[in-house]
């Protein structure tokens, strides 16, 4: 069976996990996130996943691809991965690699987005986390960077690219599911 592996994106605080709840009622599929597999190639448990953006990015990339690996269901049609194409320490944004994409066997990016504001609001209201504050117009800045990146990779690994918001649920289900596999 060849499944459909989306690389779904964007920036910390779009809200991202929030999107995929609401699509797990349209559609089946396995939910990891770029956390969760970094944990389980290192067999710890998910905890300080914040700390991570100060991590050594090289390291956490090659984890991310052997903790998918790890984590992949075989018979799942459409594995969603959480995660991001660009990684913010706090003094500036890095690009992670297509390869990386490549190497997970990415057959489609999404790119989640929401007004900056929003973005702002979910960030202050999530005391779970510790992310670097910014203005709105900085996270839109960010946001654009994002978007940008995740095209580029798209384009490069030559899968498709569609932006959502989160007006989008039913329209990203009905994407899906024509969307060719490996």
């Amino acid at each position: 069976m060849s499944q459909c592996v989306v690389a779904f994106t964007g920036i910390s605080g779009v809200g991202k996990t929030t999107f995929l709840k609401k699509f797990a009622e349209q559609m089946v599929f396995q939910h990891i996130t770029g956390g969760s597999l970094i944990a389980a190639a290192k067999n710890t448990a998910l905890d300080g996943r914040d700390d991570l953006r100060y991590s050594n990015l090289d390291e956490n990339q090659r984890l991310l691809i052997e903790g998918f690996a790890l984590t992949r269901n075989s018979y799942a049609e459409v594995i969603i991965m959480d995660g991001h194409v660009v990684i913010d320490d706090g003094k500036r944004l890095t690009k992670i690699p297509s390869g990386v994409f490549k190497a997970l066997g990415v057959t489609a990016m999404v790119h989640l987005e929401a007004d900056p504001t929003r973005i702002a609001e979910n960030r202050s209201e999530d005391t779970a986390r510790s992310r670097p504050k910014y203005s709105t117009e900085i996270l839109g800045q960010q946001q654009d960077t994002s978007r940008w990146h995740a095209h580029t990779i798209a384009e490069e690994l030559r899968i498709g690219f569609n932006i959502v918001t989160h007006n989008d649920v039913a329209y990203l289900a009905t994407l899906l599911e024509g969307t060719p596999s490996d």
